[in-house]
């Protein structure tokens, strides 16, 4: 018999446990994965004269230079996305809700995409903030503050600094949600075909979210590169 997992809709939710456990999720992640984002970024934006070689090499330099917080840099501003994750998620609940005629992986994919262009509208502007602060005078303790990034930006650029990758943004974030929803629906569906019957749910949840989020990686990485490279004026240079 296939294992199958049952779906959680948002009319089924508890509103406020939602929101709540959601900060905290979002928090701990951030946390843990922050470190590798700003690796992920530097080593995006280099150019030819390349400061560093190769990701473990990038880790080791930073933390010998900018000690364990340069690791951190911009992390305060990039917690902003606490709040456009929950714009994300609501908007993902309820687009999903709202598509109960279609398929798992056709709501996914629509809800994820759907998602995910709404949270660009606000996020676009923190991540402009944060990768710029991720990068500044690399190989160095020393780094200049959000207020006088913000005002760079803004003399620099005007508003519409704020919004530098936003169509690349859309495309990356919109694609990779709407893959990573519509590949998770798919692989659990898989999964509960083909593992014994009584499997920890948990366990092929953990498991489809890691495959969906590999695809996801995957079909987006070569358009990350150039929004980030687009935040950070890196093609004005």
């Amino acid at each position: 018999m296939p294992e199958e997992v049952k779906h959680v809709e948002w009319q089924h939710m508890n509103k406020p446990k939602f929101y709540i456990f959601g900060t905290f999720f979002t928090v701990s992640v951030n946390l843990v994965l922050y470190p590798a984002e700003l690796v992920t970024t530097r080593l995006q934006v280099q150019r030819s004269g390349r400061v560093y070689r190769n990701t473990f090499h990038a880790v080791s330099k930073i933390f010998k230079t900018e000690s364990f917080r340069g690791l951190y840099k911009g992390f305060s501003v990039s917690q902003l996305n606490i709040l456009t994750g929950h714009i994300y998620n609501t908007g993902y609940e309820v687009s999903r809700e709202s598509l109960s005629a279609f398929n798992l992986g056709t709501r996914g994919f629509l809800a994820g995409g759907t998602a995910a262009l709404l949270e660009q509208c606000f996020l676009n502007p923190v991540d402009v903030i944060a990768q710029r602060l991720m990068i500044q005078r690399q190989g160095q303790r020393q780094t200049n503050g959000v207020v006088n990034t913000l005002c760079s930006v803004f003399k620099t650029h005007g508003l519409k600094g704020f919004y530098m990758g936003f169509i690349a943004s859309l495309l990356v974030e919109g694609l990779s949600s709407a893959v990573w929803w519509a590949s998770y629906g798919l692989f659990l569906d898989l999964l509960g075909r083909i593992v014994p019957s009584g499997t920890s749910h948990l366990a092929m949840q953990g498991i489809a979210g890691a495959l969906s989020g590999t695809s996801a990686a995957v079909i987006g990485n070569p358009l990350n590169i150039i929004r980030v490279r687009l935040q950070v004026g890196y093609f004005l240079i």
